[in-house]
């Protein structure tokens, strides 16, 4: 997905990239998916964020067709869909229902600082 792509884009830009980097190599394993599992999902909040504010650009039903992609991305369900049963230590991009959310959370509010996903008590 482009907007994605965007997301990670202007997490660099922004230097999230390059801190989240920087305290994964000091980090456990399971520590470091945690913080990738809050990167990507800040991702998916973005590309909602990127997806509110392109006017024109985008197709009627492209929303639902991102929300419904997003769902089926989640790696509980790719660990499902792999015969395995879903662990979530092991997660890097957060579940079916977490993306939806944060990708909508995004499109809705159309601002940035609703992208939260560090300070976020619960995904």
């Amino acid at each position: 997905m482009i907007a994605h792509e965007v997301a990670h884009h202007v997490q660099n830009e922004l230097g999230i990239l390059g801190e989240v980097n920087r305290q994964r190599a000091q980090m456990s394993k399971t520590d470091a998916n945690a913080i990738t599992v809050r990167l990507e999902l800040q991702a998916d909040c973005l590309s909602g964020v990127w997806a509110r504010n392109v006017d024109g650009l985008l197709q009627p039903g492209d929303i639902k067709e991102a929300l419904n992609a997003a769902r089926m991305i989640g790696d509980d369900r790719l660990q499902r869909s792999a015969g395995r049963v879903p662990q979530p230590h092991t997660f890097t991009h957060g579940t079916s229902k977490q993306r939806a959310k944060w990708f909508a959370r995004g499109y809705d509010n159309g601002e940035v600082a609703q992208c939260d996903t560090f300070a976020a008590r619960q995904l």
